[in-house]
């Protein structure tokens, strides 16, 4: 069975994050954020995430601090409801914002013959939601979330509890993701085949990745 990750392996996260924010400060604020500017959101908004998902932060108060920074590096000064309210309004235009990479609708076709499924971080009705909105849900068999299974990537209990539903061995289980340490590490340290994506080519990494999702279906071939 082949597992993927979501965010910036299928959807093009960072394309969604850029246009959302950038039409929200123009909208709130008349402000055309410059490049620094959308690259501080992204950066406050991994490690706001990344304390969500450690359990340190609720959901919204993530995304309250990373409102809260983000005005003030942009020359605003919001109360705590303003940046609750700019979050919400955030939200409803990330979710505008989602489309599949290029290539993730050919790859697709391309491994019909094979069991799909998903592994991803994040609040599990946003997670399903892409899938619905960019109508691939329905190609992924099995899928699971962090916040339901209690533990986020890279901890090795999610892709365990993929590799129990699936019913196979984990030596015939592919996992597909675009971060090293998140989602190619834990595989490997657990025996599960993993690949990386890396589309831009700018990885040194020594692990197997491929730039295309198209050539997973040789690999996947080959492999077995």
């Amino acid at each position: 069975m082949i597992f993927f990750d979501i965010d910036n392996t299928l959807i093009d996260y960072d394309a969604s994050e850029n246009n959302a924010v950038t039409e929200l400060f123009k909208e709130k604020y008349d402000i055309s954020l410059n490049d620094e500017q959308v690259q501080y959101w992204h950066a406050i908004s991994k490690k706001y995430f990344d304390k969500y998902l450690q359990g340190e932060l609720t959901f919204q108060e993530q995304g309250k601090k990373r409102f809260c920074e983000m005005t003030d590096f942009c020359g605003r000064n919001t109360e705590e409801n303003e940046n609750e309210l700019l979050f919400c309004d955030y939200q409803f235009l990330l979710e505008k914002s989602w489309a599949l990479f290029g290539d993730v609708n050919d790859a697709i076709k391309l491994l019909k013959n094979f069991r799909l499924g998903i592994i991803s971080n994040g609040k599990s009705k946003q997670q399903k939601t892409k899938l619905l909105c960019t109508n691939i849900d329905d190609y992924f068999e099995i899928q699971l979330f962090s916040e339901d299974i209690g533990k986020a990537k890279p901890c090795e209990d999610i892709f365990l509890e993929a590799v129990r539903k699936s019913g196979e061995k984990i030596n015939d289980i592919i996992y597909v993701g675009d971060n090293v340490i998140t989602d190619i590490v834990p595989c490997e340290k657990i025996g599960i085949k993993s690949v990386l994506i890396d589309r831009k080519g700018e990885s040194d990494s020594c692990h197997t990745a491929i730039n295309n999702l198209c050539e997973l279906e040789k690999l996947v071939k080959k492999w077995r």
